[in-house]
């Protein structure tokens, strides 16, 4: 009861301070801010108490502690034809007693970007590319986890580039065989400026509370209820559920309520062949027009 009194705590404190009071669009590298795991954004971007595995790492840092033997995989977001980018994960978690270590690399690339001056006048084009690499370690002990991790970002715009030195941090309770929440913080720490402004590290904390029941010897249901804030955003409430049948095939969908864009709905489907997962899902998105997420992973 302790710990998950020290949880909600941390919790209400980086959803109340005074660092989440920025202006829209204030911080930096704001890729960091996508979850590219097929089951994240399938429902949503809920689900945080409960990962399915190690390809939720980025915006997880609990994600690995899912994991039961050594896992590698890839994720990718494939964009609108109105955004002209691409964004790929690699991802490996390795097991150890009660330890799990993991390791991952982001890449962003866009396409050639059409530069305009102050009076809207064409200027030529311009090339931009983000990308981040982090290192992790969780515990995971009865019914309490946790897990920190350190990233380093770059993200290059034309001729200029800003740099990130990051943490994600995060804790998750099992109330009991049923219930688990969490609370994880990710990409605080300092990024250094951009084009001679100061920008705030792309922060967010995220608590959420997931049901896992067993319908019968073959069938489960898991249902997430999250909270989600970004250091430039209002609150964001997100909602999910998925279906499971033995463990191998699982339908998910998902609903999130954005009091800064539109509301959006979510769905996906994951399969998992002996030691292979293929994963997809859609999601809505107001300022991306929607993306596809797919993921690939081999446990050995």
């Amino acid at each position: 009861m302790k710990k998950l009194v020290l949880i909600l705590l941390a919790a209400v404190a980086a959803f109340a301070g005074d660092y989440w009071n920025a202006e829209t669009g204030a911080s930096s590298m704001q890729f960091l801010y996508l979850k590219p795991a097929p089951r994240a954004a399938a429902l949503s971007n809920a689900g945080i108490a409960t990962p399915a595995g190690p390809s939720e790492v980025v915006g997880n840092p609990l994600a690995p502690l899912a994991a039961t033997e050594p896992e590698i995989g890839w994720n990718q977001i494939v964009f609108s034809d109105k955004v002209g980018a691409k964004l790929l994960s690699l991802y490996y978690a390795m097991p150890y007693e009660h330890f799990v270590f993991s390791g991952g690399l982001e890449f962003l690339g866009y396409d050639d970007l059409e530069g305009r001056d102050e009076e809207g006048f064409e200027t030529g084009e311009f090339s931009a590319s983000a990308w981040a690499a982090q290192l992790g370690v969780g515990f995971r002990h009865a019914m309490f986890k946790w897990a920190l991790s350190a990233r380093f970002a770059s993200q290059t715009i034309d001729d200029e580039t800003a740099y990130g030195f990051l943490a994600d941090g995060g804790v998750s309770v099992a109330l009991d065989r049923h219930i688990t929440f969490a609370t994880v913080v990710t990409n605080a720490g300092y990024v250094t400026e951009y084009e001679g402004n100061h920008r705030v590290p792309p922060t967010a904390v995220q608590s959420g509370v997931t049901g896992t029941f067993a319908l019968n010897q073959i069938f489960d249901l898991a249902m997430s209820a999250d909270l989600y804030r970004q250091a430039d955003s209002d609150l964001m409430a997100m909602a999910g559920a998925e279906f499971m049948y033995r463990k191998m095939l699982v339908f998910r969908a998902g609903y999130a309520y954005r009091p800064d864009t539109d509301d959006g709905v979510s769905g996906g489907i994951g399969v998992r062949i002996d030691r292979v997962n293929v994963e997809y899902a859609y999601s809505t998105d107001p300022t991306l027009d929607g993306n596809h997420h797919i993921n690939i992973a081999l446990r050995f």
